[in-house]
């Protein structure tokens, strides 16, 4: 009869099912442009992370950009990501992560770039929800490469990317405020909505 109850009260931790919604507003120069919306569901050992920013605004000329990453984890494992990125309304990059034996394969535009090695347990995806206390990197979905991550001060995060660039993330009480993003031409800031 023990032996009943328990398995029944571990089925019913590892089956809930649970989702988490949050909304930043996409600021250029103070002005809203547009807006990220960032999901994670969890069902049981399976965690799905969603990002979908959508931008609108005239950098040169105008510019509509719709980036999407979505990354599934299994426990602690990233098992698979995929990116895509719509400017103008055409296809722009398209990239993707696939969990093998002993590591990962990347590839872009459906063709296998590079293979890692090791496992991956913190990625971009996994930062819009969980301040990145204790890693030392986190893995771009993108661009299929680690970037570093340092503490500023308190809660404050800079990750810094292959070319260079700087993205700042804000936490407070373990959950993400505002993001800056340096991304060459231009600088972005993200807000969470109330």
């Amino acid at each position: 009869m023990f032996f009943l109850l328990t398995l029944q009260l571990l089925i019913g931790i590892l089956s809930r099912e649970t989702t988490d919604t949050r909304r930043f507003d996409v600021l250029h120069k103070g002005e809203i442009v547009g807006e990220l919306k960032s999901s994670k569901y969890s069902n049981g050992l399976e965690t799905t992370y969603t990002n979908a920013t959508s931008i609108r605004t005239k950098i040169v000329a105008e510019v509509q950009v719709k980036f999407t990453i979505q990354s599934i984890y299994k426990g602690k494992l990233l098992e698979s990501s995929k990116v895509d990125i719509v400017v103008n309304g055409k296809p722009y990059a398209s990239t993707s992560t696939k969990r093998i034996a002993n590591g990962y394969q990347f590839f872009k535009e459906g063709k296998l770039k590079s293979s890692i090695k090791g496992d991956i347990v913190y990625s971009s995806a996994r930062m819009m929800f969980d301040e990145p206390r204790g890693f030392l990197n986190a893995y771009s979905e993108e661009k299929g490469e680690f970037h570093p991550i340092e503490t500023a001060v308190a809660n404050t995060y800079e990750k810094l990317n292959s070319r260079g660039r700087k993205t700042i993330y804000r936490y407070q009480d373990k959950a993400l405020e505002q993001v800056e993003m340096d991304l060459g031409l231009t600088e972005i800031e993200m807000v969470a909505k109330e």
